[in-house]
């Protein structure tokens, strides 16, 4: 049987105001388009479905649409809520989806049983785990959980595994191997790793697919997978290939794992260098729709920069200026009441742009309180 891995949708995301749902709704019909010409059967998604416990009503259209189509298609639809999704809403109507090959797991009910299919290999076992944290686990086994390693632990081991038919688990959780896993800056960070969770448990499944880390990476070893979200959504991921996971299982230890690039509709991109010539760059390029973070280089009191460069990058998202130099901020010689206007404004000047005034700024700022004269006093 041949299956796409995809998580991290996060339906209905904004990135500095922008909404994504264009771009989602893009990315979408190709991961339709590529099911069609890969023939597959059926899809995982591991999580983080919306971007919110209480999604956009578009971004709950976009989803209804994608599954109608992967259903019009007979693909079976596997998925399970993630830590950013309401585990009750993405429950509604489960029952009744399974009917027709739809099976969704929002909230954990204190036991993982498979979901089992067949192919000429013989039975595969999908088991649907969502995102669980201790206190969600604890009341089903009485007693207290401290960490969400103990918690996912504890579930595994009352799974009654058969491990003479292939198994594979869908699970969205901070999953790393001997505490490494590449992470980027559109995630969810905790403090002192305590839900982090090892790659180790979950050796006894032929293949595991994992959501909630970006970035497509095997955790511990080559069937232990992050499929990564199918849009960058932090411009730390813009070097990072976004792709769809393509899992081909036969017989028992008999894996195929391949990759199918995405390219989206508008990518992150970053430009850096002074004003003018971000703008002749742009001009030679006849303008981009592309996402853009600019960082400026310039040294000086720019017009209106982000109002220029939005005239050929409509969507520049965020604007920068790189500081110049390394500033080391300057201690006080007496109190602020004792210094003058000017001395004042030199200190202001420093440490919004984190460097020292020259002596041509210094002799404008001169000019400028000698000509105010009796109007400071």
């Amino acid at each position: 049987m041949r299956f796409f891995h995809i998580g991290d949708l996060h339906l209905g995301k904004k990135i500095y105001d922008f909404s994504m749902i264009d771009d989602q709704k893009y990315i979408l019909s190709q991961i339709l388009e590529k099911a069609e010409e890969e023939n597959i059967d059926g899809i995982f998604i591991s999580g983080d479905v919306y971007d919110k416990g209480v999604p956009p009503v578009e971004a709950v259209r976009l989803l209804d649409e994608f599954l109608t189509e992967l259903s019009k298609r007979n693909i079976a639809i596997f998925m399970i809520a993630g830590n950013h999704d309401s585990a009750y809403r993405l429950d509604f109507g489960s029952r009744l989806f399974h009917e027709n090959k739809i099976h969704i797991c929002g909230s954990f009910g204190g036991a993982l049983n498979p979901i089992v299919i067949e192919d000429e290999f013989g039975e595969i076992g999908v088991y649907l785990l969502p995102f669980i944290k201790p206190a969600v686990v604890s009341p089903f086994f009485q007693e207290d959980i401290a960490t969400y390693q103990k918690a996912v632990e504890l579930v595994l081991q009352e799974t009654n595994l058969d491990k003479n038919r292939r198994n594979v688990l869908l699970a969205h959780q901070f999953v790393t191997w001997r505490g490494e896993a590449e992470q980027s800056d559109s995630e969810t960070y905790s403090l002192g790793g305590i839900d982090e969770v090892d790659a180790s448990i979950f050796f006894d499944f032929d293949y595991v697919a994992l959501g909630h880390l970006h970035s497509p990476q095997k955790i511990g070893k080559n069937e232990i997978r992050f499929a990564g979200s199918p849009l960058a959504y932090s411009f730390s991921e813009i070097r990072r290939k976004k792709t769809i996971t393509k899992v081909e299982l036969r017989e028992k230890g008999n894996i195929q794992i391949d990759f199918i690039p995405l390219i989206p509709k508008r990518p992150l991109r970053e430009i850096k260098g002074p004003l003018e010539g971000l703008l002749a760059a742009a001009r030679a390029e006849d303008g981009s729709e592309d996402y853009i973070r600019g960082i400026l280089t310039d040294t000086m009191l720019l017009n209106d920069p982000v109002g220029q460069l939005r005239t050929v990058y409509p969507n520049l998202m965020t604007l920068e200026v790189e500081a110049q130099g390394k500033y080391e901020e300057k201690q006080l010689p007496y109190s602020a009441e004792e210094m003058t206007p000017q001395e004042l404004f030199e200190l202001f000047f420093e440490r919004q742009n984190q460097k020292e005034m020259d002596d041509s700024q210094k002799q404008v700022a001169k000019k400028a309180w000698e000509e105010l004269g009796d109007d400071m006093e």
